[in-house]
């Protein structure tokens, strides 16, 4: 069951794994409340060399000096004996690989706050971030909500929508909303202490449910609109990247957009005004940023049409 009574200071446990949740540990560790346990998964193989590696959030806390706890079941008799030692009035969970069972669920003054990067009930699950891009929304945002079983379902405590600005990757509006998720978690504690804090619950009738991505989600095909595919190659970057072959070769894109004009999918058609590489499609014209060849750094449009001299990409990968 719920306490009944909270402390002031708050104890706080916190469960996170990725970047995404670095800023909320930092607001939380500034904060007026007390961080007494940050929960997250144990080290696991990590880039090109697939070296052991511990996630961003226990790294980030050793450093701050926090009690790390890393474990594979959250749930576990081990896991849950830990926390409750840690006497926590308030759980916050941000990006973490895991399913609070129910136990969790009562433990603290109310159900965990979870902060998540979309406007709930739109784009519950993995990865929504990328979803809103790909999927073409006009607006992104953030959403602290109490946790339930079923995932991202909760009330909805607060919340902040944004503009998305033009040509930017997942990974760079995910740190934006990384910020405002941390500023909004402050405030709904603060709320919390002072019982002014007010929940909504989440329309179902509204609610979609992502899907998780996988490496064929960054191939590019040209035969498709340019919007289209502006939105996925934002959606895809970093990961997995979007890709597309000439001459046997291997690309990745960044920084689309969609222009007004004509051309033969996957013609390259030089550069436009603020020098973004001009490329057909099925319907308008795709301008990119920036080039990365397989096994290269990043080139700019413009080092692109200078060092590259084919006329067209594959239309499809």
């Amino acid at each position: 069951m719920f306490a009944t009574n909270k402390s002031d200071p708050l104890r706080i446990v916190f469960f996170g794994s990725g970047q995404f949740a670095i800023p909320a540990l930092e607001a939380l560790a500034k904060g007026p409340d007390k961080l007494v346990l940050v929960v997250s998964s144990p080290p696991a193989p990590s880039g090109r060399g697939r070296t052991i590696t511990p996630t961003p959030v226990s790294t980030a806390a050793r450093k701050m000096s926090f009690p790390v706890l890393e474990t594979e079941s959250v749930n576990s008799f081990d896991t849950l004996e830990a926390i409750e030692r840690a006497r926590p009035d308030q759980l916050v969970v941000a990006s973490f690989r895991g399913f609070l069972g129910s136990k969790l669920l009562e433990t603290g003054f109310t159900p965990p706050l979870n902060i998540h990067p979309s406007l709930l009930p739109k784009h519950r699950g993995p990865a929504p971030v990328n979803w809103t891009l790909i999927e073409g929304d006009e607006l992104c945002g953030v959403s602290v909500c109490f946790m339930e079983l079923k995932i991202d379902s909760g009330p909805v405590v607060a919340q902040k929508s944004l503009p998305i600005p033009e040509g930017i990757g997942a990974g760079a509006l995910e740190a934006i909303l990384a910020q405002e998720g941390a500023t909004l978690l402050l405030d709904s504690i603060a709320k919390l202490k002072t019982d002014t804090l007010q929940s909504k619950p989440q329309n179902e009738q509204q609610s979609t449910i992502n899907r998780l991505m996988t490496k064929k989600d960054g191939r590019i095909d040209f035969s498709r609109p340019a919007r289209q595919l502006a939105n996925l190659i934002n959606g895809v970057d970093p990961w997995p990247g979007a890709q597309v072959t000439a001459e046997g070769k291997i690309f990745k894109l960044y920084g689309a957009r969609a222009w007004e004009g004509a051309g033969t999918p996957g013609q390259i058609l030089g550069l436009s005004p603020e020098s973004r590489l001009k490329v057909g499609t099925a319907e308008g014209i795709l301008t990119i940023d920036e080039l990365q060849p397989e096994g290269r750094i990043r080139l700019s449009a413009s080092e692109f049409i200078q060092g590259y001299r084919f006329t067209a990409f594959d239309s499809s990968i």
